[in-house]
């Protein structure tokens, strides 16, 4: 059985507030606490690692920005397996269920991002959305009113790291 979290960056592990800055300056950097209490609630609920959903998958693997965020992952014993492709300007739901086809050992997974793109279209895709509203992810909640067991049982470690 495999899990996995569909991750976003910004406005997940960082916020508007968030002050400090990715090695080239165009990026937010990431938050070290709200990574942190990510990795807490993934060992909990035994994820395997994440796939990058995030404009950030586009930076090229060996750029100091990309570098930088593998190393906060890293660091805090999180993996990253794997990007999702949008092709042409497709949605990020369309990537999501690409790499779920093409990935069928995935059993279970959770999306974390602070937009909803296209992911109310399709209700497996709903259901195991978790929206940060843009504040980070001490503030997710479930964006559906039937969320999987999945999502509620997520939110559910992640309120308790998130105090």
């Amino acid at each position: 059985m495999s899990f996995v979290v569909f991750l976003d960056i910004d406005g997940v592990l960082n916020s508007h507030a968030t002050v400090e800055r990715a090695p080239s300056g165009i990026y937010r950097g990431v938050d070290d606490g709200r990574v942190e209490i990510l990795s807490k609630a993934m060992k909990d609920c035994r994820v395997d690692g994440v796939v990058l959903t995030t404009t950030w998958k586009s930076i090229r693997p060996d750029s100091q920005d990309f570098l930088y965020l593998k190393e906060a992952l890293e660091k805090h014993g999180i993996a990253i397996l794997g990007k999702t492709v949008d092709p042409g300007f497709a949605p990020r739901g369309v990537g999501i269920r690409d790499y779920l086809e093409e990935n069928p050992d995935i059993d279970e997974f959770v999306i974390i991002d602070d937009q909803k793109f296209d992911y109310e279209d399709d209700n497996k895709l709903w259901e195991n959305f978790i929206d940060t509203r843009g504040n980070g992810i001490e503030s997710a909640v479930a964006a559906a009113k039937t969320p999987t067991v999945t999502v509620i049982d997520f939110l559910d470690v992640l309120e308790k790291y998130s105090k």
